[in-house]
């Protein structure tokens, strides 16, 4: 993370991230649930599908309430547990938010008439059935990540949050004073929980001017980490958080790498078996061969913040060993070794 030099702000790179020193608590004397935040940004990556915001405040640690990047769309996300016990990720996604080296201004704002999404002061979205509240930010707060690592790049020039349903002329006049004086124009509105106006420009302490709760002020680590670092996420876990993570190309890409990184594992314990120290049933020795493999790895990727733990990238690997032994065994593979000279025996 480094300030902004040009203005006020914080520029986020591949692994950088700030995190509130304590946890946002509910401060309203009634419960009418409303609530509403603004965040003045710049991605970095227009590919992106990652966490710009975060809230530790979910009954599931691996499911926060976010606010995520998707390529040019922005997306809100909360969790819940239904009447029947079930749990839930409803969201509000729009298209066509950002844009390459252009800052936007987000206005995300709830309460009875539902959630609604402005970008620079005009209205994008409108849910009636995203339920968010005021409970969902709560928790300690992270920026540029999420709470079990989702790396986001880019500025974020302001933020504020606010525990009631900002009107849409409020929502128009705090664009036009952010945007011309690097701060909302408040004229005694208050209900404010959090403001940063990131004009510190050195250190490691982004202050929340409201000073409602000093334990909100925002830190940057000395060195990066991850608030609640996930043991071998799981596939499913992973296709719930992301919705429609499997239709990006970047998803697929991934997938593809961890397949074709393990071919040559199964290839070569192949030969191994077949011209070294031949044994019974070589193949499935090889398949499991690959899995401790890739278990080991991505169970010491735990202790590297810069990594993630997936049972995704364990099957793919997986798959990855089986097509070495496929590859090893085909016909053509054999020709070509026995005219190479090399040794074979039936694997």
């Amino acid at each position: 993370m480094s300030w902004l030099g040009n203005g006020n702000g914080l520029l986020f790179g591949s692994h950088g991230t700030a995190l509130s020193s304590g946890a946002f608590r509910r401060i309203r004397s009634h419960d009418d649930g409303s609530c509403s935040l603004e965040i003045w940004l710049e991605p970095s990556l227009m590919g992106s599908e990652s966490t710009i915001l975060a809230f530790d405040s979910s009954a599931d640690r691996s499911l926060p309430f976010s606010l995520r990047q998707y390529g040019t769309s922005i997306a809100v996300q909360r969790y819940m547990v239904d009447e029947q016990g079930i749990v839930r990720r409803p969201w509000l996604k729009v298209d066509g938010v950002f844009r390459e080296k252009k800052p936007v201004f987000v206005s995300i704002t709830s309460g009875k008439g539902g959630t609604a999404v402005y970008v620079d002061g005009v209205p994008v979205g409108l849910s009636a059935n995203l339920g968010l509240t005021s409970t969902d930010m709560t928790g300690q707060l992270v920026i540029a990540n999420s709470t079990v690592d989702d790396s986001w790049s880019g500025q974020v020039r302001g933020l504020a949050i606010y525990d009631r349903d900002l009107t849409p002329g409020q929502v128009t006049k705090h664009f036009e004073s952010w945007t011309a004086t690097q701060e909302p124009a408040l004229d005694g509105e208050g209900a404010q929980v959090a403001l940063y106006l990131f004009n510190e420009h050195r250190g490691n302490v982004a202050h929340n001017i409201t000073r409602v709760d000093p334990a909100t002020d925002l830190r940057v680590p000395e060195r990066y980490f991850v608030l609640h670092p996930a043991f071998l996420h799981s596939t499913w876990s992973q296709y719930q958080a992301a919705r429609n993570a499997w239709a990006g190309w970047g998803n697929w890409q991934d997938i593809g790498i961890n397949i074709a990184g393990f071919i040559p594992v199964g290839f070569l314990f192949s030969a191994y078996f077949a011209s070294v120290k031949r044994i019974g049933r070589p193949g499935l020795v090889v398949v499991v061969l690959g899995f401790c493999l890739s278990f080991a790895i991505e169970a010491l990727q735990v202790l590297l913040p810069t990594r993630d733990s997936s049972m995704t990238d364990i099957i793919t690997n997986t798959v990855g060993s089986a097509l070495g032994v496929l590859l090893y065994r085909s016909s053509t593979m054999q020709v070509l070794l026995t005219h190479a000279g090399v040794f074979r025996e039936d694997c």
